[in-house]
């Protein structure tokens, strides 16, 4: 069976990690601080913090940026539930809306109206959210950039009135480290707050070399990640163009580097998820644990991201596939009922 993600770790990344085990430098250390610089000095992040968890990373964001008990932070329908969690678990009322169908973000006028203190993008596929979301004067931004695969440079504006951007590396990033995020800042002022922050960050908290040794050996082979993801992207998608189903729509500069192959299905998604798994492709519903499949009131709440939920599935796309795999792929897609 095909997997829709691997966990992308090869002998290279495991002999790393096993250097620091034998040096019994597991936790917090030397590499947790490269892994954070090579962030910086390759996505030109200002300043990079690596901890143990995206969940951690949110929740030190919210602390950065003041928040008060109680406060409202706007969230989308699209995104992960644990995303509710590092609200809620903050002492805040998420405030859950609904997604345009050509951005996947929610749209300025939702958010303006629900009138939060924070907002928590969440990079849907990829789709990085329009400027204007960004520019929302007096109220901090946090954007979940984990799926944001080949254009994590442009994730930011410059002109926002405080932005932190969270990258998890989870199984499904493009680059795994099995376990653990990067709560980043682009501008001076945030950098600095983040380097303060950083100072009285408990141990506990931070990425261990483990984890951080699998991203230091992984970013190095970046690059070439991102362009066999892009092959792939291109081959998958003519196959896709056969059928009656369509493909993620892009504008123009987003990335094809996907961090998983998206078709949004005309009928049954459990149908397709069956068809590619007869053939020995492992296919998955995008967004099985949003808001917008959670709930009975789900589908009259949040109609548009109901809609994108129900009909979105992930096939494999990953770097690690081989020429044969691929063909494998796009022959199924090719041939979708």
């Amino acid at each position: 069976m095909i997997r829709v993600f691997s966990s992308y770790i090869t002998r290279k990344d495991m002999d790393l990690v096993l250097s620091r085990m034998v040096e019994d430098a597991v936790g917090p250390g030397d590499f947790n601080s490269r892994f954070a610089k090579a962030i910086r000095d390759q996505f030109g992040f200002e300043y990079a913090v690596a901890l143990r968890s995206p969940h951690t990373a949110i929740q030190r964001a919210f602390k950065i940026c003041g928040l008060g008990q109680g406060s409202k932070v706007a969230v989308s329908a699209l995104a992960p539930s644990w995303h509710l969690a590092a609200v809620e678990d903050a002492g805040y009322v998420p405030i859950v809306l609904d997604v345009e169908e050509g951005t996947l973000h929610p749209s300025k006028e939702a958010i303006e109206s629900a009138n939060p203190s924070a907002v928590l993008l969440f990079d849907v596929l990829g789709k990085m959210p329009p400027s204007s979301l960004l520019q929302s004067p007096g109220i901090p931004v946090i954007e979940d950039i984990s799926q944001v695969s080949g254009n994590i440079t442009e994730s930011a504006s410059s002109n926002t009135f405080a932005y932190f951007a969270v990258w998890g590396f989870e199984n499904d990033s493009p680059i795994a480290t099995g376990g653990g995020a990067l709560l980043c800042a682009r501008g001076k002022r945030d950098g600095q707050i983040l380097r303060s922050m950083e100072e009285s960050l408990p141990f506990e908290l931070k990425m261990t070399d483990y984890n951080a040794a699998l991203g230091v050996s992984q970013l190095k082979s970046f690059p070439q990640m991102t362009e066999r993801r892009k092959a792939i992207y291109e081959i998958l998608s003519r196959q896709l163009a056969r059928t009656r189903h369509a493909g993620l729509k892009l504008g123009e500069g987003e990335s094809t580097t996907l961090y998983a192959f998206p078709v949004f299905v005309e009928g049954s998604s459990k149908e397709i998820i069956e068809y590619a798994r007869k053939h020995g492709v492992q296919a998955e519903l995008a967004f099985s644990s949003s808001p917008a499949m959670i709930g009975d009131d789900a589908a009259s709440r949040f109609p548009a991201a109901r809609s994108i939920a129900l009909r979105c599935v992930l096939f494999p796309m990953h770097h690690k596939l081989s020429n044969q795999q691929v063909d494998q792929i796009g022959k199924i897609i090719a041939t979708l009922p």
